[in-house]
């Protein structure tokens, strides 16, 4: 039994789901940032799509996961 304030497994999980998704921004940054750096975009242009780009990747990534039924979910009506 769990007496903490927290609940260490999820807060584990938790954790572990925050820093997969800091790296997919911090590498989708660095992707479209060479990218369009090869393809010749103007430094603004470059750096506002780069840096806008992945938290909404992020944003559709969690929505998807928050808006899908979880198979415990399926008998609670």
């Amino acid at each position: 039994m769990n007496n903490g304030p927290f609940n260490r497994i999820i807060l584990s999980k938790a954790s572990v789901a925050g820093v997969a998704l800091a790296l997919v921004g911090i590498a989708l940054f660095l992707i479209l940032w060479s990218v369009l750096g090869q393809l010749g975009a103007q430094p603004f242009a470059r750096m506002l799509i780069a840096l806008c780009v992945p938290p909404a990747i992020i944003a559709a990534i969690l929505g998807v996961y928050i808006l899908l039924p979880k198979p415990s979910d399926k008998g609670d009506t």
